[in-house]
């Protein structure tokens, strides 16, 4: 298990040139701070429209330092029960937070974001930038 489970937020601000974003990827890359990531951030990242070439080669370098964090058939039971008490006009919206969510939990990782507040209906083990 790492240290922090990252979501897409962080890959997105530092695409923008967010500092905070650039400090927790540098500390990934130097070793100081283990980091997994889902698939399913994968996924929603390089289904952005900003994705570029150039994007997609910076990401690309930065997750070879970070380790996989499978979304499991536990974790998926988890999110379902999760996503099937929230408010039927929030779920769509939920989903990914939950699954990334359940991830996290069931692996004892802290969620490296700065928003936390999708998540907040499902877990609560933070860390902002």
């Amino acid at each position: 298990m790492a240290d922090i489970l990252v979501d897409n937020t962080l890959f997105e601000d530092f695409r923008k040139g967010d500092g905070g974003a650039k400090g927790v990827i540098d500390t990934i890359i130097d070793g100081e701070v283990t980091a997994a990531i889902s698939p399913l951030t994968v996924f929603h990242l390089w289904n952005e429209s900003e994705m570029d070439r150039r994007t997609e080669i910076a990401y690309s370098s930065i997750l070879t330092f970070m380790e996989e964090a499978p979304f499991t058939i536990a974790a998926s039971r988890q999110a379902g029960l999760w996503i099937a008490s929230a408010e039927a006009d929030q779920r769509g919206r939920l989903v990914y937070f939950a699954m990334l969510a359940a991830t996290a939990k069931e692996r004892g990782e802290v969620i490296c974001t700065r928003n936390s507040n999708p998540y907040s209906s499902f877990y609560s083990n933070f860390t902002a930038y």
